[in-house]
C-alpha cells in the first residue's frame, strides 16, 4: 500500500506532463508568462496535511515547486518542474562584440605561396631526418 500520496493532482493554469499517477513524484508544468503562481487542485485522504513550497513569484525559465504530503512525521514530496514561457529576447545584444570589419583582402597568390613554403619546409625536414649517413672506413 502506498502511503502519503496525492489521490489526484491538476494544475488549473498550466499544463501538467505526464498525466498524474500516484507512483510518479516528478512532473513538468508549462505556464504562460503572465502567471506568477500555480493554481493547484489536488485530492488527498483525510488526515493528511499538504504543504506547497516555492509557489510564488515564478520567473521566466525554469522554476521548481514542491508539494509535500505529510502524516505522522512522514513526508512524501512531489516536484513540479515549472517552465514559464517568456516573450523577451533570448539573446542580449548588448553583450555581443562589434562585427569584425575586413579592411582589405589578400591577393590571390598568397595562399598558394604559403602552401609552397610549408611544403618546402616539410620536404627539407623529411630529407634531414631520413638522410642516409655514409659510413667511413678506417684505413690502416
Amino acid at each position: 500500500m502506498v502511503v502519503n500520496v496525492l489521490e489526484d493532482l491538476n494544475i488549473v493554469n498550466g499544463e501538467l506532463t505526464p498525466e498524474f499517477d500516484i507512483y510518479n513524484n516528478i512532473y513538468s508544468v508549462s505556464i504562460s508568462e503572465e502567471i506568477d503562481e500555480l493554481v493547484i487542485d489536488y485530492k488527498v485522504t483525510d488526515g493528511y496535511v499538504v504543504n506547497i513550497i516555492d509557489n510564488h513569484d515564478l520567473v521566466p525559465g525554469e522554476n521548481e515547486v514542491y508539494i509535500q504530503v505529510i502524516k505522522n512525521e512522514e513526508i512524501n514530496t512531489y516536484t513540479l518542474l515549472v517552465n514559464k514561457k517568456s516573450s523577451e529576447e533570448v539573446i542580449n545584444y548588448d553583450y555581443l562584440l562589434e562585427p569584425l570589419e575586413v579592411e582589405e583582402e589578400l591577393p590571390e597568390y598568397v595562399a598558394p605561396l604559403i602552401g609552397g613554403i610549408c611544403f618546402f619546409i616539410i620536404l627539407c625536414t623529411f630529407l634531414l631526418l631520413f638522410k642516409k649517413k655514409k659510413k667511413h672506413k678506417k684505413t690502416n
